[in-house]
C-alpha cells in the first residue's frame, strides 16, 4: 500500500470550493432553509462520489432535522464501523467557515479519495446536524447524541474520527490559548488530536501519521475522565461517542482557543489556511490507511 501516492490525490481547490459554497449562516433555527440547502449539497456530493446516502431524521423543537449518513453498501452492511464525522450547522449569525465548513470539506475530500480503497466498505461518513448551541435552551451536540443513542441500540459499534474546526492557523506567538489543566504551545500552528483514555489506539494511529506529513505539526492529547475536568474538550460530536463507551478522537485547530473570529460573522473563508487544511486531510487519510494494516 503506497500511502504517499494516495495522499498526493488531495486537491486544495476542492477544499476551497466546498468551504466557499457552504459558508453561509446556517443555524438550525434562524437559518433553517439554508441548513436544508447545505444538507442537500452534502448529500449530492456523497452520491457523486459513489456512496449510498441514508438519512437519520428526527424532530426537535417542532422541526425536522437530519444527520446525513454515507456508506458504500448501506448502513446495515456492517456493525463494526470506522466513522468519520463533521457537523454542518453553524453558530447563530455566523457563516461558519472554520466552524465547521472546514471539517465538512475535509470529510468530503477524504470520501472522494478513499472511495476505491477496500477499507472504504468499513467507513461510515456522517454529517451531523444540531451541534451548535440552540437559540432558546443552549443545548448542543444534539444530532450526534441522537445518532449514537439510536445506532448503539441497533448493535452498531464505532471508532470515531470527528473533524471540528480545522482551518485556522497562525504562526504568531501568543495566538494559541489552552483549556484549563492542559499544557501546550502558545503558537496556533498545529492540529490537535484529542482523545480520552479509551481511545489510546486512535491517538497512537495519529502518532504514526507524523512521518507521512512532515509539514504538519500534529499534537495528540489524552484527557482524563472523559474530558469532564476540561469541559471545552467535550464541545463537539466526539463527546457522545466517549459517553457511550466508544473510541473517538476530535481533530481540531482548537476553535475558540485560537480563532478570534469563532462564532462571529467574521468566520469567513478568507480567514482560513488551505495549505493547513490540505495537510489535515492528508493526516486523516494516512490514519485511515494505517488502520487498514492493523
Amino acid at each position: 500500500m503506497d500511502i504517499e501516492k494516495v495522499l498526493q490525490k488531495v486537491e486544495q481547490n476542492n477544499l476551497k470550493n466546498i468551504v466557499k459554497t457552504i459558508s453561509i449562516p446556517r443555524h438550525d433555527w434562524y437559518n433553517y432553509e439554508a441548513l436544508l440547502s447545505v444538507a442537500k449539497f452534502i448529500e449530492e456530493r456523497f452520491r457523486e462520489y459513489g456512496y449510498i446516502v441514508e438519512i437519520d431524521e428526527f424532530p426537535y423543537n417542532g422541526k425536522e432535522y437530519k444527520n446525513i449518513i454515507a456508506t458504500l453498501k448501506g448502513i446495515n452492511s456492517n456493525k463494526e464501523w470506522l466513522l468519520i464525522g463533521a457537523h454542518y450547522d453553524s453558530a447563530i449569525g455566523s457563516p461558519g467557515a472554520d466552524d465547521n465548513a472546514s471539517g465538512v470539506a475535509v470529510m468530503l475530500e477524504v470520501a472522494r479519495i478513499i472511495r476505491d480503497n477496500p477499507i472504504a466498505e468499513k467507513i461510515k461518513f456522517v454529517a451531523f446536524t444540531l451541534e451548535e448551541p440552540q437559540a432558546f435552551d443552549l443545548k448542543f451536540i444534539i444530532g450526534s447524541s441522537q445518532f449514537v443513542k439510536k445506532f448503539k441500540k441497533l448493535g452498531h459499534r464505532y471508532k470515531a474520527l470527528i473533524l471540528e474546526s480545522v482551518g485556522y492557523f497562525s504562526e504568531i506567538r501568543g495566538s494559541q490559548k489552552l483549556p484549563a489543566f492542559i499544557k501546550g504551545p502558545d503558537v496556533g500552528n498545529f492540529l490537535g488530536v484529542v482523545g480520552n483514555g479509551r481511545s489510546k489506539f486512535l491517538l497512537e494511529l495519529f502518532e504514526h501519521v507524523k512521518t507521512f506529513i512532515p509539514s504538519l505539526n500534529l499534537i495528540t492529547h489524552k484527557v482524563p475522565m472523559n474530558g469532564w475536568l476540561s469541559l471545552e474538550t467535550r464541545f463537539s460530536d466526539h463527546a457522545p461517542f466517549w459517553d457511550a463507551g466508544f473510541q473517538a478522537v476530535m481533530l481540531t485547530d482548537t476553535a475558540m482557543f485560537r480563532n478570534p473570529y469563532y462564532h462571529t460573522s467574521q468566520d469567513t473563508p478568507d480567514k482560513l489556511n488551505f495549505a493547513f487544511m490540505e495537510d489535515v486531510t492528508k493526516a486523516l487519510l494516512a490514519a485511515v490507511l494505517i488502520k487498514q494494516s492493523y
